[in-house]
């Protein structure tokens, strides 16, 4: 079986961010350095699914930007005016894990793995087949291709969802949270399968847990409600 190396581009890109959400008091700016995790780290409210929102398209900010080496995301120069650069979420080529898998459920494990890797240029479906299967086993599911979410168990399913956000060969990942629906018996295993997997991958991390961000983050920003990163 092929090991799935084609979602691993060679040159992991860097990530600069800066933004601004006025309705919810957020201020972030950072940087990803090549092929490294930053964990985002602070309370509730403090602006971190919503920077991971605007970096995935799905929620405009009211200023700021966003760079993926020289791919700009999104350029809000003016605040409260429409941006100059505003890339569809459908063409960011980024992947996006929560704890809630979102698996397709008429689909089978092999088939949501497969699901969005004509985005990695696998288009053929006996090579999408192929390629699923090798994933399968990186994740620790072998035998596991024929079963629809149902029949999966909660760990299981997560692992599914790891393999179909790399499969798609994502430039850039962005997890939020994605280990707080797991059981303390599940999660040290999914945290290490996920220090495994996203090696070399350019990452965003929301977290909560310590645990987390000793496995998995080369860098902590911290954000903190009021506190603007430009002083």
């Amino acid at each position: 079986m092929p090991t799935p190396t084609a979602s691993t581009p060679t040159q992991q890109p860097r990530l600069d961010v800066a933004l601004t959400v006025a309705t919810r008091d957020v201020e972030v700016r950072f940087t990803v350095g090549s092929g490294e995790t930053l964990a985002l780290v602070g309370p509730n409210g403090a602006g971190k699914t919503t920077t991971l929102q605007a970096l995935a398209g799905w929620l405009m900010p009211d200023s700021g930007y966003a760079h993926v080496d020289q791919t700009v995301l999104f350029h809000c120069p003016v605040p409260h005016q429409p941006p100059t650069v505003w890339l569809p979420a459908a063409q960011r080529n980024i992947g996006y894990l929560s704890q809630d898998p979102g698996l397709f459920p008429h689909l089978t494990a092999r088939e949501n793995i497969a699901y969005g890797m004509d985005r990695a240029g696998i288009t053929r479906r006996r090579a999408r087949l192929e390629a699923a299967e090798a994933w399968l086993q990186r994740v620790g599911l072998a035998g596991y291709g024929n079963r629809r979410p149902a029949q999966l168990s909660g760990g299981q399913a997560q692992r599914v969802a790891i393999a179909r956000v790399l499969a798609s060969g994502p430039r850039v990942v962005l997890l939020d949270e994605p280990l707080a629906a797991m059981d303390r018996d599940a999660a040290p295993a999914l945290r290490e399968l996920l220090a495994e997997v996203l090696r070399d991958q350019t990452v965003v991390l929301v977290t909560h847990h310590q645990s987390d961000v000793e496995a998995l983050a080369d860098e902590v920003h911290h954000l903190d409600p009021g506190v603007s990163p430009w002083e």
